[in-house]
C-alpha cells in the first residue's frame, strides 16, 4: 500500500454511533497534474463482479444495457442496446481495487458492496454528458451556454483529454479511479444460497492475471458466478440513501441530511437514509477512498479529485 493509507479496518455497522460526514470542497481539481514518474500511473484495469476473483458482490452496469435482454430493449440514452459495447462486468484500477477489498472487510456479515459503474470509455463519458445538458437545456430554455456548462458539470464531468474543448485533465471515470456504489443487505434465505454455493464448491473465479489460461474458464466455474449474480438479484436489498443513483437533484448531495437534521427533526424514513449514508462513507473513507459531495454514491482513489480532496499535490 502506498499513499492515503488506511489507518484500521474494524467491522463498521450501520446502528453505531457514527460521526458526522465533513464538506470538503473539489474547487481547482482540474488544475491538479498527475504524478507520471510514479509507482501507480501504468496501473492496469482489473475486473471486479461476476468473472473476476472480487465477486462476493453485485453488479449492475447500468450505462452498457446490461437490464435489458430483449433485442427491443433501450439504454439510457433511448436508443437501441449495442451488445458487442456491452459490459458483463465492471473495471477499476489494481490499487482502486486493494482498497475495495479493505473496505469490504469493514462490511458485518450480509452487508455488500452493489456497484452501478466505475471505470467509462470516453464515448460512454461523452454520451452521458451530452445527455445530461440536453436535459438541463430543455428545462431550462433561459440558460446560457456557460449556466449550462456549468450545471453539467455537478454531476457529468466534461470528457477530457478533449481537443475540441481544450480540456486536459482526466475524466474521473475515465481513470479507472472512481467508483459508483451502494451497500446492500442479503436476507437469511440469501445468505444460506451463498453458504450453499462455497460449500458445493463449484469451482475457482476466473484468473485474469493467468494470461495463457484466461479464457480457458471451466462450465463450473462459470456457473457458480452466475448463480451467485442471480442470488444477489433475487435475494439482497439496496440501504435507503434518501434517492436513486444518479437523481441530480440537491437531495442527492452526501450531506444533505447532515444540514438537514440541523434544522428539523427528520422523519423515520430520512433518518434511515441519514444513518446509511454515513455508513456508506465511513467504510469507503477509512479504506482511502474520497467522496464527491454532490453524489452520496460517488468516491475517488488515485484521480484529480481524489488529489484534490485529500490534500496531495499530485494524482496517481
Amino acid at each position: 500500500m502506498d499513499q492515503n493509507e488506511p489507518t484500521n479496518n474494524e467491522i463498521i455497522y450501520p446502528n453505531q454511533e457514527l460521526p458526522p460526514i465533513p464538506e470538503k470542497s473539489v474547487a481547482g481539481w482540474k488544475d491538479i497534474l498527475v504524478d507520471e514518474d510514479g509507482p501507480r500511473f501504468q496501473e492496469r484495469l482489473v475486473p471486479v463482479g461476476v468473472f473476476s476473483d472480487f465477486d462476493d458482490c453485485d453488479t449492475s452496469a447500468v450505462y452498457f444495457g446490461e437490464r435489458g435482454e430483449k433485442p427491443e430493449d433501450i439504454n439510457f440514452l433511448g436508443q437501441p442496446i449495442n451488445r458487442e459495447n456491452s459490459l458483463i462486468t465492471h473495471f477499476v484500477r489494481e490499487g482502486v481495487l486493494e482498497r475495495l477489498k479493505i473496505a469490504q472487510s469493514m462490511l458485518p456479515k450480509g452487508y455488500y458492496f452493489l456497484f452501478y459503474d466505475n471505470f467509462r470509455p470516453l464515448n460512454v463519458q461523452q454520451a452521458l454528458y451530452d445527455t445530461q445538458k440536453e436535459k438541463l437545456k430543455a428545462e431550462h430554455p433561459d440558460w446560457n451556454e456557460e449556466q449550462l456548462e456549468t450545471e453539467t458539470q455537478k454531476f457529468v464531468s466534461i470528457p477530457a483529454p478533449n481537443e475540441k474543448t481544450g480540456a486536459k485533465h482526466p475524466s474521473p471515470h475515465s481513470t479507472g479511479g472512481v467508483i459508483d456504489l451502494t451497500i446492500v443487505k442479503m436476507s437469511q434465505e440469501g445468505e444460506a444460497a451463498l453458504q450453499d454455493l462455497k460449500t458445493r464448491k463449484l469451482g475457482r473465479p476466473l484468473d485474469y492475471s493467468a494470461s495463457d489460461d484466461s479464457q480457458n474458464m471451466s462450465s463450473s466455474s462459470v456457473q457458480e458466478s452466475l448463480l451467485k449474480k442471480a442470488i444477489y438479484k433475487q435475494y439482497a436489498k439496496p440501504l435507503n440513501m434518501g434517492t436513486k443513483f444518479d437523481e441530480f437533484t440537491d437531495v442527492a448531495g452526501t450531506t444533505f441530511y447532515e444540514k438537514e437534521a440541523n434544522k428539523r427533526q427528520l422523519t423515520p424514513e430520512e433518518q434511515e437514509a441519514f444513518q446509511n449514508r454515513r455508513f456508506l462513507y465511513q467504510v469507503m473513507t477509512r479504506a482511502g477512498f474520497e467522496n464527491y459531495g454532490e453524489e452520496w454514491w460517488h468516491f475517488n482513489y488515485g484521480d484529480n479529485m481524489w488529489a484534490k480532496l485529500s490534500g496531495h499535490e499530485k494524482a496517481l
